[in-house]
């Protein structure tokens, strides 16, 4: 007879919560551990080691955020110097050490983005572009400049006819919308793209999801504050939804990822079935400390057994607007055929 079976015998049975408490926290203790563990070594956060990927993820991160004003209805002329600066003292070096490669060729594509942006609102580019043309002097040329970043424009006549035309169409035109019109959804609309979202696979089909749908301007200025990765198109939006999972659906050690997975696939269904009705979402990250999940609790009310796993703006669509280009990484980085 095992230890565990032996004292589980030798227990009254008001005992018997307490004591699945105590294994159940020998058993998730060590894993906490391994999962931080890895975190600290692996991560990008851990900046002792060089690794390409977190440089890379750095180079994307700034070059996004100039994609991301560049899609604003109205840009504001000059904005982003910081993050310029932050993007060039990434790109510099990692150019030298791996070449003209990606995600360094996107944000050089970026770049003249923003470069030609500025140009037509009369800022002067002169500092920029002689930055620009000394990395490319160095071993490189016009060719290592990728095409596939900034912002591009699209119509709602044009997305209406992709979603007709098939499935790889349909998920292709789907973008990050920070551009909205500002009308009401419908609550019929809403109700109708959660209902389409619910067909999304989960963990031995618990379907741990919720949905809290705000339409009220303050509710979800307070909300949007609190995440604080909206300014400057948020104000636009016509719903802002939070998705959690509840915590209690999940029963054992293994699954203490699973919220986030299952609450993770649901978001995309969710972003898709808008996209199917005509309506543009973007998804607003929830990676956030213990303060600010604290704090959107309180104002969404929010359950405690509730895990948040992001938000999501939605609006209505104008009849022309610009989305962030958003490159996809290359193929061959991202398929292993073993």
């Amino acid at each position: 007879m095992s230890f565990k079976k032996l004292v589980w015998r030798l227990t009254p049975a008001f005992t018997h919560r307490w004591l699945r408490n105590v294994f159940f926290a020998l058993r998730l203790i060590p894993n906490v551990w391994y999962d931080t563990k890895r975190y600290l070594v692996y991560s990008g956060m851990n900046k002792s080691r060089q690794y390409q990927g977190e440089q890379a993820a750095r180079i994307t991160m700034a070059y996004h955020q100039l994609e991301k004003g560049l899609s604003y209805a109205e840009p504001r002329p000059g904005f982003g110097k910081e993050v310029v600066l932050r993007l060039l003292g990434g790109v510099e070096p990692f150019i030298a050490q791996y070449g003209f490669v990606a995600p360094a060729t996107t944000a050089l594509g970026v770049l003249n983005a923003y470069v030609a942006f500025n140009e037509s609102v009369n800022v002067d580019m002169t500092a920029l572009k002689k930055r620009i043309a000394d990395l490319l002097n160095n071993g490189g040329s016009v060719q290592n400049i990728c095409n596939e970043g900034g912002a591009i424009s699209i119509s709602r006549t044009e997305l209406e006819t992709k979603r007709a035309a098939g499935f790889k169409d349909f998920f292709n035109s789907r973008y990050s919308v920070r551009n909205f019109s500002g009308l009401p959804i419908p609550a019929q609309d809403i109700v109708e793209c959660i209902s389409i979202a619910q067909k999304t696979p989960s963990v031995c089909n618990r379907q741990a999801w919720t949905v809290h749908a705000y339409s009220k301007k303050p509710d979800m200025e307070r909300l949007l504050a609190i995440q604080s990765g909206s300014r400057g198109f948020g104000e636009q939006a016509s719903t802002v939804l939070v998705v959690t999972c509840d915590l209690t659906r999940f029963v054992d050690v293994g699954e203490r990822y699973q919220a986030w997975i299952d609450g993770g696939m649901f978001s995309m269904s969710i972003c898709l079935a808008f996209h199917a009705l005509g309506y543009g979402t973007c998804c607003l990250n929830w990676s956030k400390e213990h303060r600010d999940d604290i704090a959107l609790r309180k104002v969404a009310v929010i359950k405690p057994e509730e895990q948040i796993i992001m938000l999501i703006a939605v609006g209505t669509l104008p009849d022309s607007f610009k989305v962030a280009y958003s490159a996809r990484r290359p193929l061959q980085e991202v398929l292993q055929v073993h």
